[in-house]
């Protein structure tokens, strides 16, 4: 494995694209720009193998006390756990990393018995909220798409637009930024949920819109803002990356005409899997699940859960990788919260 030339990593996102998971939008170069402004310092690797090319993006910290740590957000983009390679541990072992951690998106039912036979462990602690989630496929025309939603789902969509909501996609700009972060504040005060600082989403919002992978789209009833997402794409792939919604109207059910007219702008720029992120595990379906009510408003556009592996970690060296394990981890996460109120990872 070796660092990527100045030419491939301004060509980055296409290596990403041409990865056998089809590329995932946390591998690509504004998800690397964006995170170095937040305390990590991104690696553009290539590795070349009988398996072909593979392009990681891997984010370094350095924790005091310990070493480097090393996490590739959604990645290595393999397709078959066989096709993880050696290479991307000795690369961080030689780069005096103590742990290297990944989450590609491979099946929960897959088998990883060639991860622990290489030292791989399951991590204690999943970094992404989305190791369940629900998928939308959009490789259909609009009526067979709708076809598919839940009765009640359909209802609310149609109901939506008979009622005068109208969807609009919007630039990033100061003023959608305050109404989309505005709306997430809304959310999360009557789910209860931590929320990262504004300027940590303002960021990459502003990046991933210059990129053309992320797009703002607002339901509104006349100039009342009535519910917000923010969408990314890449390839085609979209993820519904953050949302948010106001009590006002809530009757007029706008998140779920949003949600339509976003798939429907995708489908008609070739995206054909639209991933809806976080809902819990189907061992963890109970009402009491914090994510719960937003399996209910996401099954309605498909009730099947997928999920993943999770996430993964090689420890490097030993006795700081028990420290990490045992302390410092969890101190990492609770100093980065207190004093900046945000995560870590």
């Amino acid at each position: 494995m070796r660092t990527a030339t100045p030419a491939e990593v301004g060509a980055w996102d296409e290596l990403v694209l041409a990865n056998p998971d089809e590329g995932h939008i946390l591998q690509t170069r504004a998800w690397g720009e964006f995170k170095l402004r937040w305390g990590w310092r991104p690696h553009y690797l290539i590795d070349e193998s009988d398996h072909g090319r593979l392009a990681v993006l891997v984010l370094e910290r350095s924790i005091p006390g310990l070493g480097r740590l090393w996490y590739a957000p959604k990645g290595p983009g393999i397709a078959r756990p066989d096709q993880l390679c050696i290479a991307l541990q000795s690369t961080a072992a030689s780069a005096g990393a103590f742990l290297v951690k990944i989450d590609p998106e491979i099946a929960a039912e897959a088998d990883v018995s060639p991860w622990q036979r290489n030292g791989w462990v399951k991590a204690p602690n999943e970094v992404q909220n989305s190791t369940a989630t629900i998928l939308v496929d959009l490789a259909r025309d609009e009526e067979a798409l709708i076809a598919s939603f839940k009765p009640k789902c359909r209802y609310n969509i149609r109901l939506a637009a008979r009622k005068g909501v109208v969807v609009r996609r919007m630039h990033v700009d100061d003023g959608t930024v305050a109404a989309m972060y505005r709306l997430m504040e809304l959310t999360q005060s009557r789910g209860g949920f931590m929320l990262r600082p504004r300027r940590y989403f303002e960021d990459y919002w502003r990046l991933q819109h210059a990129s053309g992978q992320g797009e703002f789209f607002f339901a509104m009833l006349g100039d009342v803002v009535l519910a917000g997402c923010f969408i990314t794409r890449l390839g085609m792939r979209a993820w519904y990356k953050d949302g948010g919604s106001s009590r006002s109207h809530h009757e007029l059910m706008a998140p779920y005409l949003l949600q339509w007219e976003a798939m429907r702008w995708l489908m008609q720029r070739g995206v054909r899997t639209y991933d809806l992120v976080a809902v819990p595990r189907r061992a963890d379906l109970s009402e009491g699940h914090p994510f719960y009510g937003l399996y209910r408003f996401k099954s309605g556009f498909n009730d099947e859960i997928t999920e993943f592996v999770g996430t993964w970690e090689r420890p490097l060296q030993s006795r700081r990788y028990q420290l990490w394990t045992r302390v410092g981890e969890r101190a990492a996460r609770q100093w980065t919260y207190r004093v900046h109120r945000d995560f870590f990872y």
